[in-house]
């Protein structure tokens, strides 16, 4: 007679080796999925940290050059030169630093103005002398001539007629220079005519006036 078959239950140790196993491999996939989103997060700091932003120049912002103090006298840009007091048309005037002047000849001439702005008609035809009475060369290049009518000193035009040939050069200490003006002035207006020059920037005008027959 056979003896009936009785189930062997696991004994307790091998339970504990499986539990623990189990524990084991559990422990490792945590392990591993932190180490993974750990190297996630840690590659987009790096990322984040080394996108470049607006360049910085090491160099310092240039700076303007200081403006050069003026070597000569100045004056203000509207300030206007002075003027003289008249003298007659046949009269030499002075200007004061060695530098004289008179009218060779005041002529009618019929004007003929050429370019913009110009006019054809009766004129004067005034010719300066100017003569260099300093110790030293004078340029006459930049000499401004004038002429007004009336008590009221109404401008006359200047005209850039071919009979003119302005003042320039270069005058060496007692030589002169001569030069004519064509400016439009209606015989009506010659009972009463003022002539203005001058020699460079801010040096007084000369000034003579008169009537011209």
């Amino acid at each position: 007679m056979s003896s009936p078959t009785t189930s062997r239950r696991p004994s307790r140790r091998l339970l504990a080796l499986v539990g623990a196993g189990v524990v084991v491999v559990l422990a490792a996939v945590a392990l591993f999925l932190t180490t993974r989103d750990g190297g996630r997060d840690d590659a987009a700091a790096t990322s984040t940290a080394t996108v470049p932003g607006d360049p910085v120049s090491s160099e310092p912002a240039p700076t303007n050059p200081p403006t050069p103090e003026p070597s000569g006298p100045t004056a203000d840009a509207t300030d206007l030169p002075p003027t003289l007091s008249a003298v007659g048309l046949t009269d030499p005037a002075a200007v004061g630093d060695g530098v004289t002047g008179r009218l060779v000849s005041i002529e009618a001439v019929q004007g003929s103005g050429e370019g913009i702005g110009n006019i054809d008609g009766p004129s004067l035809l005034v010719t300066v002398e100017l003569t260099n009475g300093t110790d030293a060369p004078v340029s006459f290049d930049a000499v401004a001539a004038e002429a007004y009518t009336g008590a009221d000193l109404t401008p006359a035009t200047l005209l850039d007629d071919p009979q003119a040939n302005p003042l320039r050069g270069t005058v060496d200490p007692g030589d002169s220079v001569t030069g004519s003006y064509v400016f439009y002035v209606p015989e009506s207006d010659r009972g009463d005519v003022t002539i203005q020059v001058g020699y460079q920037a801010g040096a007084p005008y000369l000034v003579w006036r008169g009537a011209v027959s």
